[in-house]
Parts: structure tokens; C-alpha cells; sequence
């Protein structure tokens, strides 16, 4: 068996998505990295499913991702919220695990080809 950590990727210090939704490139995949409220990272493919514009141009507000074009909203899952609060099933943007070591945020790049 192959060792895991051979395939894991750095995308960034964890500092940087603190601050603010980042963007990073990963395999040829554009990826957005944001802190969630628990504290853990979340890595999402950089594109909202509603009209394609970049998520790591939008912001967290109450622990989700907030697309800058016309404010859908994601939680930690990736799926898309109503302003109510309640999951759009229909609606979700991709998400990719990842943890945080030596303070910074990393993925195994062979679950995000």
C-alpha cells in the first residue's frame, strides 16, 4: 500500500485562509480553503454551481462561505443554506478533505484529480 502522506499536497499556511477565503491551485483543480467554525479547514472546488464565479472572491460570515455574485450561501458541507437556514439538496459545490499540520493546510491530491 501506498504511503498517504507521499500524495499529500501543501495549500497553504493556516493563517492565510483565516484572514480570508483562499484561492490555490492543486492538481489543475482551483480550490478555495476557508477555516470553518469548528476551527478545521474546508477545501471546496473554486466555482458556485449557480453561475461559476470564484467562492474565494466571497467571504464567511457565521461559519459558511458566501458566494460574492449573488450571495448563495454554503455550509461546512458544501451544500448550499436558504436564508432560513435549511439545505438546498439540489444545490452543493464539491468539497475534498483536508487537515491542518505544521500550520498549514493540506490535501491528498489523488482524491482531488
Amino acid at each position: 500500500m501506498a504511503d498517504a502522506a507521499a500524495n499529500e499536497v501543501r495549500l497553504c499556511a493556516v493563517a492565510d485562509a483565516r484572514e480570508r477565503p483562499f484561492r490555490v491551485v492543486a492538481a489543475g483543480r482551483a480550490l478555495v480553503v476557508w477555516m470553518a467554525a469548528d476551527g478545521g479547514p474546508r477545501v471546496f472546488a473554486d466555482r458556485c454551481p449557480h453561475r461559476e464565479a470564484r467562492l474565494s472572491a466571497g467571504y464567511v460570515a457565521d461559519g459558511r462561505l458566501v458566494c460574492p455574485f449573488h450571495l448563495w450561501v454554503f455550509d461546512e458541507s458544501g451544500r448550499a443554506v436558504g436564508p432560513d437556514g435549511a439545505a438546498r439538496p439540489t444545490c452543493a459545490v464539491r468539497r475534498f478533505d483536508a487537515h491542518v499540520r505544521d500550520g498549514a493546510v493540506w490535501i491528498d491530491a489523488a482524491r482531488i484529480e
